[in-house]
């Protein structure tokens, strides 16, 4: 029986080593890849540097790779677990469609098996989506969130945009075709859910956005503690065009959430002028 428990022990390292991949990335900044198992597959998460967790969501058709750019800058203060998405980057794609609230699942199991107390996210898009999902899902497990360009139904976007995504089955690569058909078939997450999502949570949008204006204050108006950031200038692809205000508000998030009233203000002012 021991000599069976020692080999079983040495077959889990042996598993374990080839479940991780060392990656470098421009500067000599290293990290290693693991693939988390799943029981429709393997779902690929890359991890860098210490301390407190920072878990980034990509968004639809994007990687863990896409966020490389940005990672050397985030270290500072995070140690940073990336997350390809089933059917994105390194991650298995199994058959059938896909679903916001399945892909929430996978992230929510891999959180609680890497076992960290509470962890940050920034969620873009899609990983603004699942951000809002594991919200109010995974409270307990969270400190607070970076969610940008996420919406919430098919209607809180750009009519134009949603007449070009209900063409996914003309597209060819069949991989590129279930990324695109998630967007295109999103089930709506209702407004009562998101007021369970008892976080600190920022909110950020490009003025020029996929999303509507009008569904980013909805989706704001129902978290009970968030904050609004509006880019001028900017598009959905915020990541790209602005990746410095990420990082400055990723900095910004250490500090203590704050929801100033100005109503409150101006009756304390009115205090002294009608001296009441």
């Amino acid at each position: 029986m021991k000599k069976q428990g020692l080999l079983l022990i040495m077959s889990c390292a042996v598993l374990m080593l080839q479940a991780q991949t060392k990656i470098e990335l421009e500067g000599g900044i290293k990290g290693k890849r693991y693939s988390f198992k799943r029981d429709w597959g393997n779902l690929s998460y890359e991890v860098f540097g210490k301390g407190e967790p920072l878990l980034i969501l990509h968004g639809n058709s994007g990687s863990a790779a896409g966020r490389y750019h940005m990672i050397p800058d985030m270290l500072e203060h995070y140690q940073v677990i990336a997350v390809d998405n089933r059917c994105h980057g390194r991650s298995d794609c199994p058959e059938g469609d896909l679903d916001y609230f399945e892909l929430a699942d996978d992230v929510i199991a891999l959180m609680q098996s890497l076992g960290h107390e509470k962890y940050s996210i920034w969620g873009h898009s899609d990983g603004g989506i699942l951000g809002l999902i594991i919200g109010y899902k995974n409270t307990d497990q969270i400190d607070r969130m970076l969610i940008s360009g996420a919406n919430t139904k098919l209607s809180g976007l750009k009519p134009e945009l949603l007449e070009m995504m209900k063409n996914y089955n003309q597209i060819s690569d069949p991989r590129l075709r279930t990324q695109v058909a998630l967007m295109a078939n999103q089930r709506e997450i209702q407004m009562d859910s998101l007021r369970k999502v008892d976080v600190p949570v920022l909110l950020m949008v490009g003025d020029r956005d996929a999303v509507l204006m009008s569904h980013t204050m909805e989706i704001f108006e129902a978290l009970p503690k968030a904050n609004l950031c509006v880019l001028p200038a900017t598009s959905h692809f915020i990541s790209n065009e602005k990746p410095n205000h990420i990082i400055y508000w990723l900095k910004e998030f250490k500090k203590p959430f704050s929801a100033p009233s100005t109503v409150e203000i101006a009756n304390e002012i009115a205090k002294t002028i009608f001296g009441n």
